[in-house]
């Protein structure tokens, strides 16, 4: 039975922290790590109104593509086997959905920590993870802490 833990990654010091964690558990699973990352079409929608220039699918899905592939290769140098995943969509409901389809061990997540309005706003793609994933889901904090939902 194969062991398969998912590290999303946004391309944020918060992923790197917790990918850091899941490279971890992978070594102590003899686990593939899944290098996930999301081009989150709220951001090309919410650029297309206004405030940053605009964005298309394609473009944030190649960024998404640049974060997963540093993320593999981060993986690889620890010697680990890695699959490279790149998702266009929501990044929460995503990241859970590829969870049920691989049907994998955990998922290991940063926080980012938003406060305030930003967080209203947006909400948290941690929290909605953490809430709609089929699997246990490790947060990790910005101080490098872990918790286990």
């Amino acid at each position: 039975m194969a062991n398969d833990i998912i590290i999303p990654t946004d391309g944020s010091e918060y992923a790197e922290k917790a990918a850091e964690v899941g490279f971890d558990f992978a070594e102590k699973l003899d686990a593939t790590v899944h290098a996930l990352a999301v081009g989150d079409v709220n951001i090309s929608e919410i650029s297309s109104i206004g405030g940053a220039p605009p964005q298309s699918k394609q473009d944030v899905t190649d960024v998404a593509a640049e974060w997963a592939d540093e993320l593999a290769a981060a993986a690889r140098e620890r010697g680990l086997e890695t699959e490279t995943v790149v998702k266009t969509g929501v990044p929460a409901e995503e990241i859970a959905a590829y969870a049920a389809e691989l049907d994998a061990e955990m998922i290991v997540i940063g926080t980012a920590g938003r406060t305030g309005l930003e967080k209203r706003i947006l909400g948290s793609v941690t929290d909605k993870v953490v809430r709609t994933a089929p699997v246990p889901v490790v947060t990790v904090r910005p101080d490098g802490s872990i918790d286990a939902a």
